[in-house]
Parts: C-alpha cells; sequence; structure tokens
C-alpha cells in the first residue's frame, strides 16, 4: 500500500505538519485517488496516543464541496455512534487548505490488503467477519433514526490479529429520513452497490446487506475488488452455485437472499440476516457437508437420506471451475433455531446437472435423477437403489462399489460411453 502511495504522491512527497493542531504524522495510510483525500496515521504529541487524521484540501485537483458535505456528514453521524467496532470520533481541525477528521486508531489491515490469504479466508473465518459487520448493522439500524452505510466493501472493514473486525469510513452513509434520490454523481463502489443505490431509488436496511454479501463472495473467490465485476451477471446477479461450487444449500440460500438485485427478495434488515445465519450451524438444520454423509447415512432415515442426497448434487453443481475445498463452517454455540430447508426440487428443474461432482457413500435411494448431466460424477460406495436414473449422463462416472439394486437405467450414458438398453 505504501509503494503505491509512493508511486502517485512521488517519494519526495514531504507530510504536512499539523503540530500547532497537536498532532504528529508518522505514516501515509491510505488515499483517494480521484483527488483531495488523505488518511494519516499520527500520535497526539500530548498524550502519545495513536490515532488516524482524514485531510480534505480543497486546494487539490478533483476535490469539490460534495466531498466537504461528506466530511461534515461524517462527523455528525460519528459523533452519535458509540460501537466497540467502530473507531471513535476524537476531533476536527482546520487547515489551510481545508480540514481534518481526527479518529480513534485501530492496529488492523483492511480485507482489500493482499495480506490475507486462503487459510485467513476460509469460511469458518469469513462466518466470523460477516456475524460481526452484521451485529455492527444491527446497532446502527436500530438507532433513533436507520443508519445506512453506503460504501461496505474490503477497504472499509478492517481485521486485528485476533480478528476482530471494524466498519469503518461513513462518508457517504446516511439517515433512513434523509432524500435517498439520484444525484449528478453515483456515490459508493461500483459492483458493491446496490442496485437500487446504483439507479438512485430509495435506500433500505437491506441496501448495506447487498454491499457486505458482495464483500463476503469476493473473499470467499479471492477475488480484488476492482474485478468483482467479473463475478456478476447482466442480471446484476451473483452466480453463487457456479462461484462457490462447496458451499451447502443453506449457505447458498443465505447469500442468494444477502445479494437478490431486487431488495424485496433480500433479508429485511441486519437482524434478520444474523439470525438467518447462526441458524446455518444450529444442530437442527441438517445442513451437511457432502464430504461428511459416508458417517451420516448411517444414522438417518431412509426419507431423510433422500433429501440430503439432492442436496449434495445440488450444492456442489458447477461446470465453470475446479472447486477449492471450504472446510464445514463452524457451530454456533447455544443457538437452536431451525432453518427451512431450501426448495431442492426447484434448484434441480433449475441446474439439471453435477458435473464433476464428488458424492461418495451418499444415500440417493429411490430419488427422481433421470435426464441429469453427472458425467465424471463420483460416486463410489453411493446407495442408489430404486433411483430413476433413466436418461441420465453418467460418461466417465465413477460407480466401483455403488448399489445399482432396483436402478432404473434405461437410456442412461454409461461411465465407458455405452447407452443402457
Amino acid at each position: 500500500m505504501e509503494n503505491k502511495i509512493n508511486d502517485i504522491l512521488g517519494n519526495n512527497y514531504q507530510l504536512p505538519d499539523f503540530s500547532q493542531a497537536g498532532y504528529y504524522l508518522e505514516s501515509i495510510l491510505g488515499q483517494n485517488y480521484g483527488g483531495g483525500r488523505l488518511t494519516y496515521k499520527a500520535k497526539n504529541i500530548e498524550t502519545q496516543e495513536q490515532v488516524v487524521i482524514k485531510q480534505f484540501q480543497f486546494a487539490t485537483v478533483g476535490a469539490s464541496w460534495s466531498g466537504f458535505s461528506a466530511f461534515q456528514r461524517e462527523i455528525e453521524l460519528l459523533q452519535k455512534i458509540n460501537h466497540p467496532r467502530i473507531p471513535k470520533y476524537i476531533t476536527y481541525f482546520e487547515t489551510a487548505s481545508g480540514f481534518c477528521l481526527v479518529q480513534e486508531y485501530k492496529n488492523a489491515p483492511s480485507l482489500a490488503q493482499k495480506r490475507f490469504s486462503t487459510l485467513d479466508l476460509k469460511l469458518e473465518n469469513i462466518e466470523i467477519i460477516a456475524t460481526s459487520v452484521l451485529e455492527i448493522l444491527v446497532y446502527l439500524q436500530q438507532q433513533e433514526t436507520s443508519i445506512i452505510h453506503r460504501d461496505i466493501k474490503p477497504e472499509n472493514i478492517l481485521i486485528d490479529a485476533e480478528f476482530k473486525t471494524y466498519l469503518v469510513d461513513f462518508g457517504l452513509a446516511r439517515i433512513s429520513t434523509e432524500e435517498m434520490s439520484a444525484s449528478t454523481t453515483v456515490k459508493g463502489t461500483l459492483g458493491f452497490m446496490s442496485p437500487e443505490q446504483i439507479f438512485g431509488k430509495s435506500l433500505t436496511n437491506a441496501s448495506d446487506l447487498y454491499s457486505l454479501g458482495a464483500t463476503l463472495i469476493c473473499l470467499l473467490t479471492q477475488t480484488p475488488s476492482n474485478q468483482i465485476g467479473h463475478l456478476i451477471d447482466d442480471s446484476f446477479r451473483f452466480q453463487i452455485h457456479q462461484l462457490l461450487p462447496e458451499l451447502n444449500l443453506h449457505w447458498i440460500d443465505w447469500f442468494e437472499k444477502m445479494v437478490a438485485p431486487n431488495q424485496t427478495e433480500r433479508f429485511p434488515d441486519a437482524a434478520t440476516a444474523l439470525n438467518r445465519l447462526k441458524a446455518i450451524n444450529s444442530p437442527t438444520i441438517n445442513a451437511i457437508n457432502p464430504i461428511q454423509t459416508s458417517k451420516l447415512q448411517r444414522q438417518i432415515p431412509k426419507a431423510v437420506a433422500a433429501s440430503l442426497g439432492l442436496i449434495s448434487i445440488l450444492a456442489f453443481a458447477s461446470h465453470l471451475q475446479t472447486p477449492q475445498p471450504y472446510p464445514a463452517p463452524i457451530l454456533t454455540e447455544n443457538y437452536t433455531r431451525s432453518l427451512k430447508k431450501p426448495d431442492f426440487k426447484k434448484r434441480l428443474r433449475k441446474k439439471r446437472e453435477c458435473v464433476g461432482c464428488r458424492l461418495r457413500y451418499t444415500v440417493l435411494r429411490e430419488e427422481d435423477l433421470r435426464s441429469l448431466n453427472l458425467e465424471n460424477i463420483n460416486l463410489s460406495g453411493s446407495d442408489l437403489r430404486g433411483t430413476y436414473l433413466r436418461g441420465a449422463n453418467l460418461s466417465g462416472a465413477k460407480l466401483d462399489a455403488t448399489n445399482l439394486e432396483s436402478t432404473n437405467l434405461q437410456g442412461v450414458i454409461m461411465p465407458d460411453g455405452s447407452i443402457h438398453p
């Protein structure tokens, strides 16, 4: 980050002298490349307390009064906010070219930095991040007038060494009673903004959920923020099945409710989204990772086993990329709320394939899987007794030790390419 800033500002850039205001600048933390805004790590000369100073400069090319208004708004909102995971407002002071906002310093990099590896961003840690940010949003939405952040993205989420999460940059935030209509400039970050924000429609508590969902998908897919457009199709949809084929169906449902283009199809608020997230790991939900089904098939009744088979097929259907393993989500203690099971038949009609899926030892007894594209699927050791596979494509499939007793294989393309009579 520092090298990138030096490239833009030049190696000879001198840090401003804010000693008269009582602060000594230590380094540059970031810059708004549109011009006019710099963020510094600084120290209070009297108390030696480390702080963050955000400077707005009118003299800089690209600066405007709209930026000044954003800073005024940020100060007003931060003065009202008191949450341990939102850096506290301390003060502000004027400079010759503008003014500065002083905030509490958190020793935590943003999620946009490359230091976060696949290990750091495994599913159980993504769940911690999601839970923390949702708790912050619950707080903001429960204020006397709900506060909408409007710019949630990896750059505005900080994570410290203990994985504590902080939400920053309230320059674009609005209270729910303020006018949300379109202006001459779209304010926010494309790809993370909800469709209603892009098109200047009224925002609701569901609007920030879209941005958070997009952020989490970026993290799980290891996609840089500036490439988020590669994850979204022409109808503003994230194809979760294709992007994250290793997730079970309840996680996929949760993400689809977070990033639905129509805000009426999303969770209505952060509290609902948080409760549903916790419910994913409730002991009563049966959110099964197919890799573990070899143990489960000996413990569950026939009807439930059949349903779990469909969950496995649908949750892992993907033909765009080779899936990378994601660990099963951590359990949420002391939470027993159940979650309504997804409509698996609807998903089956929609996807109609499970190419390359790994479903060893899965129970699929008496399921209707006709005409499905199951090319290169691994069903080794699975129980397919009485399953209806007529017309399905099993080319290249692994069926060793698979129980096919009474299975309807009429017209099925077998693993060796032959068609079953």
